[in-house]
């Protein structure tokens, strides 16, 4: 059975995948290279609610996201690769089995997740045509 629309959808999910990767990377690095503190301490220099415990804990929470963010690309994209290559054997229902796991594992980034777990959930549900005999 032809998979065109899995096979499409989820190239299309693994290239969102890295440029997502990509740019992530690149922000995760930037963001570990200044010192954001310095940056919101002066801003907290100003009249402020916040304390710089608080500001320091919040920039940590958002680095540690950031990261968690760069692993599930990376799972995402491995998996997705390995997912196409599966479709393309003809094997297509461990193919919607990792699809839909791997969509599941970028809950952090949306347009992956819905290029994953939609083909996944079609190469599940989809059944080949059966062909019917004419007798005449």
């Amino acid at each position: 059975m032809k998979r065109t629309w899995e096979f499409v959808l989820s190239i299309i999910g693994v290239s969102i995948a890295a440029i997502s990767l990509i740019v992530t990377i690149i922000a995760a690095v930037y963001l570990n290279s200044i010192d954001l503190t310095e940056v919101i301490d002066y801003s907290l220099m100003t009249d402020s609610e916040f304390s710089t415990s608080e500001v320091d804990m919040s920039i940590k929470l958002f680095m540690g996201l950031l990261w968690a963010g760069v692993v599930s690309l990376f799972i995402a994209l491995a998996g997705g690769l390995i997912a196409i290559f599966l479709l393309k054997g003809g094997k297509a229902k461990g193919a919607g089995i990792l699809l839909v796991i791997t969509g599941i594992l970028t809950v952090f980034h949306v347009w992956p997740l819905i290029f994953f777990i939609v083909p996944g959930i079609m190469c599940l549900v989809r059944k080949p045509r059966e062909t019917v005999e004419v007798i005449g």
